[in-house]
């Protein structure tokens, strides 16, 4: 009996030396994307002055990119958008979503569209609950100011701005104020063929 604990024993010891030994795999180093096409789909279809991120750190990788449009009839389409589609370019919804890895590894993405504000902005920040800004923000889409926003049980911190022109961008994830602050600071209008 004791020869068969001392080998059970000297089993998980050599296990133990393995399991120290062998270095874990590093994380996933996060895969870039090119968001182009669908930044310039976007300038074409879309009814409302859109902005993309310009002038980012070159250690901010996009990772996401979805486009999606539809209108009330139709429904909405989502992927790839090739050509012109039925429903937008002044009459539909368009939605634009652009998630970045930051340099240290958070997330962070801006959502953009000209559906109803209210729900996507739930929908989009995950019900945060509204914030003081502890520091100025740059000015919002339009001028207007970003509202501040976070869902501490989901590390989600979130900017949003309504446009009285009927459009909504928001700015979250789980990066730091500072990080989204940058990204909103990075947005510029989006034109066609630019």
């Amino acid at each position: 009996m004791l020869r068969g604990g001392l080998a059970g024993l000297g089993c998980v010891l050599g296990a133990a030396v393995l399991v120290v030994a062998i270095p874990a795999p590093h994380a996933a180093q996060p895969v870039a994307i090119s968001y182009r096409a669908d930044q310039a789909a976007l300038a074409r279809l879309a009814p409302y002055p859109a902005v993309a991120p310009a002038g980012l750190p070159a250690s901010w990788t996009p990772v996401s990119s979805e486009l999606t449009t539809g209108d009330p009839v139709s429904g909405p389409v989502s992927g790839p958008v090739s050509g012109p589609v039925s429903g937008t370019g002044g009459a539909g919804t368009v939605t634009w979503a652009l998630g970045y890895a930051t340099p240290d590894g958070a997330l962070a993405s801006l959502e953009e569209t000209n559906a109803s504000a209210a729900p996507f902005v739930r929908r989009m920040t995950n019900n945060g609950t509204v914030l003081l800004p502890d520091q100025p923000a740059p000015a919002g889409p339009g001028g207007r100011a970003w509202t501040f926003s976070a869902t501490p049980a989901r590390g989600q911190r979130s900017m949003y701005a309504v446009s009285p022109a009927g459009f909504t961008v928001v700015v979250t994830g789980s990066a730091t104020w500072a990080d989204l602050r940058l990204l909103a600071a990075s947005l510029r209008p989006v034109v066609p063929g630019g």
